[in-house]
């Protein structure tokens, strides 16, 4: 007679044969998590040194370098004075980095700003301010109307006690159409002694 023998149980085998898969898993997904950001953090890390080093990447100005100075109107407009050089570049500036050369330049003239910078060449702006010296040391203008040119047009100004200008009207009677001789009254500024008188002659001009 033989004895009847239960039948085997697949269950605990089956569930720490799960366990083991599950366990591999999440061993190999927290493997591969680690790597991707490794990676994502080295690629930070490459960028930073690509920026660092462009920062740092020596310009190569030539030694002859120009700096020229390029004045501007109060309102940001090109004057009619062409741009005056001022000198060549400073010979410790020879090895430094762009970002290093326009914080030395700013530091250097704080009331210009570079408009253009090359080798062989910056260009730096400076507005004009129409409290210039050249107006302060010409007392007949003082408490005064004046008739000038701009852009090829009379422009009518008012001068204070201090010879500070003060733009009064921008006309548009073109000194072109103007005899030579009045042209070149205008272009000099004529002097006048009140608004009425100004704008008398600008009446005259303008018939």
């Amino acid at each position: 007679m033989f004895e009847r023998k239960d039948p085997f149980d697949w269950k605990a085998p089956a569930l720490i044969l799960l366990g083991v898969v599950v366990l591999s898993g999440g061993i190999y997904l927290g493997v591969k998590t680690r790597d991707t950001g490794d990676k994502i953090a080295n690629a930070d890390k490459k960028i930073e040194k690509t920026v660092e080093k462009e920062s740092k990447e020596v310009f190569q100005l030539s030694k002859d370098c120009e700096v020229w100075v390029h004045k501007k109107n109060g309102d940001g407009s090109d004057s009619d004075t062409a741009p005056i050089m001022i000198g060549t570049i400073d010979k410790a500036l020879l090895n430094k980095s762009e970002t290093e050369i326009r914080d030395y330049l700013k530091e250097k003239y704080p009331e210009r700003h570079v408009e253009s910078l090359s080798k062989y060449e910056i260009i730096l702006s400076e507005s004009s301010s129409s409290n210039d010296a050249d107006t302060k040391l010409d007392p007949a203008k003082f408490n005064k109307y004046t008739l000038e040119t701009e852009d090829e047009f009379i422009v009518l100004y008012k001068y204070d006690k201090e010879g500070k200008k003060e733009l009064v009207e921008k006309t548009d009677i073109s000194i072109g159409a103007l005899p030579k001789k009045v042209q070149d009254e205008i272009k000099k500024g004529i002097i006048l002694n009140s608004e009425d008188e100004a704008y008398t002659r600008l009446e005259e001009f303008g018939s």
